[in-house]
C-alpha cells in the first residue's frame, strides 16, 4: 500500500471549524466534529475518489501504539476507511462520540 503525504488546512463543511494542518500527522478530519469528506480512494492521500460524500465516525478504538483510531464510514458509497487521531483533536468530542456509539449498539 501507498500513502502519499497531504497535510492541508481546511475549513470543515459540516461545521466550520477552521483546520490547520495537523501536528505530527496529515490531517484528514475535522478536529472538531470528527467528520470526513471522502476524497482518497485506494489509498491515504491518493485524493482520487469521485464520491465526496460525507464521512462519519462509524466506531472508535483504542490502540496503544497509536491512540484512537476512528472508522469513518461513507454516508453516500458506504466505504470504510480507518484513520488516526490528531493531537489537537477535541477529546470531550471524541468521547461523547464514543458514548453514543457505545448507546447506540447497547453495549451502555
Amino acid at each position: 500500500m501507498s500513502f502519499i503525504v497531504q497535510n492541508n488546512g481546511f475549513i470543515c463543511l459540516y461545521c466550520t471549524e477552521n483546520n490547520p494542518p495537523a501536528p505530527k500527522t496529515c490531517r484528514n478530519h475535522c478536529r472538531k466534529c470528527f467528520c470526513s469528506k471522502h476524497v482518497d480512494d485506494i489509498f491515504p492521500g491518493d485524493r482520487a475518489s469521485a464520491c465526496f460524500g460525507k464521512m462519519r465516525v462509524k466506531n472508535i478504538f483504542y490502540d496503544e501504539k497509536n491512540d484512537f483510531i476512528f472508522l469513518h464510514e461513507c454516508e453516500k458509497c458506504k466505504k470504510c476507511i480507518k484513520n488516526k487521531a490528531s493531537l489537537d483533536d477535541d477529546r470531550d468530542m471524541l468521547f461523547e462520540i464514543l458514548q453514543k456509539i457505545r448507546k447506540e449498539r447497547g453495549d451502555l
